[in-house]
C-alpha cells in the first residue's frame, strides 16, 4: 500500500480465530470480526499472533506491510501494559483509556517508525500477561480519516473478541 493512500473498508467482515495454549494443557478458542480488507498473513515472529494485514484486493495479507492488526506479545506491549497495571498509565502513553472488563484499555503510542493503537490484556486467564489486540499503521495517517478508519476496526475487533477454554 502506498503512504498517503486512502483506506477503503469493505461493508463486511469475517471472523479471525485460532486455538492457543494456557496453562498446562489448556486450550482457549479465540476469535474477534474483522473488517474484510484485512487478510490473513503468516508470521514468523514468536511475539505475533493472528496477524492480519490490510490487503483489499489480495486473497492473501503479507508480512511486513502496514497497516496489520494482530495480538501482540512483544517487548513494548508487554512494559505497557505491565506499567499501566501498576500505576494506571504508561510511558509514551497517547489518548489512554481505562477501560473495565477484559481489556485494562486503549491507546495509542509511537511504536518504532509507525504508530499502534491497541488494548491491553491478559489472556487466557492470565495464562498470557501483559498482551495487546493491536493495530499498527503509518505516522502519516496520524491525524487523518485512515486513522479515525484503523481505530474503527479495531474497536470493532475488541468489541467482538472472544476466548472460550475448550472442555
Amino acid at each position: 500500500m502506498a503512504v498517503g493512500e486512502d483506506i477503503v473498508l469493505a461493508s463486511s467482515s469475517h471472523i479471525v480465530e485460532d486455538d492457543v495454549y494456557g496453562n498446562g494443557d489448556s486450550v482457549y478458542h479465540v476469535s474477534f470480526q474483522l473488517n474484510d480488507t484485512f487478510k490473513e498473513a503468516k508470521s514468523h515472529a514468536g511475539e505475533i499472533e493472528l496477524l492480519n494485514t490490510y490487503a483489499p484486493a489480495n486473497e492473501y495479507g503479507q508480512e511486513g506491510t502496514y497497516p496489520y492488526l494482530a495480538i501482540q506479545l512483544d517487548d513494548a506491549v508487554y512494559h505497557a501494559v505491565a506499567e499501566f497495571k501498576k500505576s494506571g498509565t504508561f510511558t509514551g502513553a497517547l489518548d489512554i483509556t481505562p477501560l473495565k472488563g477484559k481489556f485494562y484499555f486503549k491507546a495509542k503510542m509511537n511504536y518504532y517508525q509507525h504508530m499502534m493503537y491497541f488494548y491491553g490484556l491478559d489472556r487466557c486467564d492470565g495464562f498470557w500477561e501483559n498482551n495487546g489486540l493491536c493495530i499498527v499503521y503509518p505516522k502519516s495517517y496520524a491525524g487523518t480519516e485512515n486513522e479515525i478508519r484503523l481505530m474503527q476496526v479495531l474497536d470493532k475487533a475488541a468489541e467482538s473478541y472472544q476466548e472460550k477454554k475448550n472442555a
